[in-house]
């Protein structure tokens, strides 16, 4: 499992902000996709979003644990699937072949609100002693 806190973004707008934000309260973060994004927007999508983010970041693939294991393939070192047992035993092995990890559940994560993100952002962060010292 990855550390905390987790971010949802949805574009290069909420990456560039959760990048900087966390750059200037040097503080740790991990992005995560919307919900079941990668069966709706794909691996592609999100592996040329978050290319060169140097923040964790994870693809949610909901109940689809083919798209999981294309991401995997595809370089992505964290996805969600939310899948069978028997199919998240073979994603797993998939994910220690490839340097990856698949996480069973969605971790709790902040939605950007579309009116004053920076804010809620930097409220989250503090908030929660998520602060480097």
């Amino acid at each position: 499992m990855l550390p905390g806190p987790f971010v949802t973004i949805t574009c290069a707008h909420d990456l560039g902000l959760v990048m900087t934000v966390t750059a200037s309260l040097r503080a740790n973060c991990a992005v995560v996709s919307p919900p079941g994004a990668g069966c709706v927007m794909g691996v592609a999508w999100w592996t040329a979003l978050v290319a060169g983010c140097p923040l964790p970041n994870v693809l949610d693939c909901g109940q689809a644990a083919g798209y999981a294991a294309t991401a995997l393939r595809a370089g992505l070192r964290n996805v969600i699937a939310r899948v069978a047992p028997a199919q998240h035993h073979a994603l797993a092995s998939l994910a220690r072949a490839t340097g990856g990890h698949v996480m069973d559940q969605r971790p709790d994560a902040l939605d950007l609100p579309p009116r004053g993100a920076m804010e809620a952002l930097e409220r989250y962060l503090r908030d929660d002693r998520r602060i480097i010292r």
